[in-house]
């Protein structure tokens, strides 16, 4: 049975977004760690670690998902910022790891006209050397690109490559964002598409990977390279779309995490009752006692 939730603030502190994904109804919610505007930040303070774990544990919501910060470009070919990117993905597995998140999402980066192949590598690499200079335990999950400008990842094979170069590559986790696969040019809004998408994702990564999924529908068109994210049912992947990914086996099991756009306070709420309409009919008749906001 899926599993969703939503990307949450932190503002606050950690432990209220444990609160509010409560609140909300949510089976699973991501955050960030820290503040995604800088590479820079304090250690996580270790009261308030605790209070998340805690606030989380009498919630019984999981998985709990860290997003690392979008400043983080593990491909760049210029020394300065690889470096700092390296020690933010570094600081980003330790907060992981403090927080008890059991998974941790990462866009791969952009190569700067470098090239794939070398920007793999370099992704490769920071990976390796991040969890080598801190131990961490999280799971690092790379996420699907949209393919705008120089991104890396964009297509699976490009994921496999970056698996296959990392020392940590057995260990690592694929998240299956959907308005950029589509964006990609991966069509996951009719049956057909998507299932062409999943046999491509089984061939390149292999399925076991695939371990939650970014619920996003699109503003971009089919191909686009746009990652431009839309509420649930308002965009070009539309509800029928969704209703394909969660009749799907290869998928239905999975998070599905919403970072749809919140334009107003019951946006949130809307989005989550919009993609739980989508699951098939038997699955969500109660919620274990938790609020279900109908749309």
């Amino acid at each position: 049975m899926a599993r969703f939730g939503i990307h949450l603030s932190i503002s606050g502190g950690v432990a209220q977004a444990a609160a509010r994904a409560l609140e909300l109804g949510c089976d699973t919610f991501q955050i960030f760690s820290r503040n995604p505007r800088t590479l820079k930040a304090k250690p996580i303070d270790p009261g308030d670690a605790a209070a998340f774990r805690a606030a989380v544990s009498e919630s019984g919501i999981r998985p709990v998902v860290i997003h690392v910060n979008y400043l983080i470009n593990a491909a760049s070919p210029k020394d300065d910022t690889y470096q700092l990117s390296v020690d933010a993905l570094a600081d980003e597995l330790v907060r992981a790891d403090a927080l008890g998140a059991e998974l941790v999402v990462m866009h791969p980066g952009n190569h700067l006209g470098s090239g794939i192949e070398a920007g793999a590598a370099r992704i490769a690499s920071a990976i390796d050397r991040a969890y080598e200079s801190t131990g961490a335990q999280a799971r690092l999950c790379l996420e699907n690109m949209a393919g705008a400008g120089t991104e890396v990842g964009t297509t699976f094979d490009e994921l496999r490559m970056i698996i296959d170069l990392a020392r940590r590559g057995p260990t690592l986790g694929v998240c299956l964002d959907t308005c950029h696969a589509y964006g990609a040019g991966y069509d996951v809004s009719t049956a057909r598409g998507l299932r062409a998408a999943i046999e491509q994702a089984r061939s390149a990564v292999g399925l076991d990977r695939i371990v939650l999924v970014h619920a996003n529908d699109s503003k971009g068109q089919l191909s686009s390279r746009k990652d431009r994210h839309e509420h649930i049912g308002d965009g070009s992947i539309g509800l029928q779309g969704f209703r394909n990914m969660l009749a799907c086996p290869e998928l239905a099991d999975l998070p599905f995490l919403l970072e749809t756009p919140v334009d107003s306070p019951d946006d949130q709420a809307r989005d989550l009752a919009a993609i739980r309409s989508c699951a098939p009919q038997d699955e969500y008749r109660h919620l274990t006692g938790r609020m279900r906001v109908e749309v």
